[in-house]
Formats: structure tokens, sequence, C-alpha cells
């Protein structure tokens, strides 16, 4: 395994990361905004939380992509690209041949 490929998939983890925290966050604000709503009426405060929330994962995403590129570019300098491996085409399966019964024997009449 390369260190490319390393970084690509620490860059992955740190996408489904941010993917979780934000999916997880977004249920614990809704339960909060929902719980507060029955008192209060929170449109405008829920639309501002949420516009804000939104341009925060924006820029966690943005970061991790700069960074993800940046590692890339140093990683490159130490070592050279790897082509990517083309799976053979694999040959149709050929068919074994039937079996064949064996020959029924002739019952010799025993005189």
């Amino acid at each position: 395994m390369t260190i490319k490929s390393y970084q690509e998939q620490v860059q992955g983890v740190v996408a489904k990361a941010i993917d979780t925290v934000e999916e997880q966050y977004k249920a614990v604000s809704a339960a909060s905004f929902g719980y507060a709503e029955k008192l209060y009426k929170l449109d405008t405060v829920k639309a501002k939380h949420d516009e804000y929330a939104t341009k925060a994962y924006g820029a966690a995403r943005d970061a991790n992509k700069r960074v993800g590129e940046y590692a890339g570019d140093i990683i490159l300098k130490f070592e050279k690209p790897v082509a990517p491996v083309k799976k053979a085409a694999k040959a149709p399966a050929k068919k074994a041949p039937a079996k064949r019964k064996p020959a029924a024997k002739k019952a010799t009449a025993a005189a």
C-alpha cells in the first residue's frame, strides 16, 4: 500500500466523520429546538442556527479537502503515482464435461 493510498483513506475517514457528526448534531439540535418551540416561537433563531451549522460543516469539508490536496502534493514529491491496476476480464467458465454413466453390463445367462 502506498503513502498516497493511506492519505486518501484518512481523508475519506475524516469526511465520513464530518458527515456522522453533522447528522448527530442535527438530530440533537432538532430535538432541542422541538422542546424549546413548545414554549417559545423560535423560527428565526432556528433558521440562523441551521444556516451557521451548515456553514460550519461546509468549512470543515473544505478544510479536509484542502489538507488532502496539500498532503497529496507533498506525497507526490516522494512517491511516484501508481497506475491503476486493471482487473483482467474473466474468461467464460468452461462447462465440465458431462459424466457418463457406466455402460450397463449385459447379464449373461449361466447355463
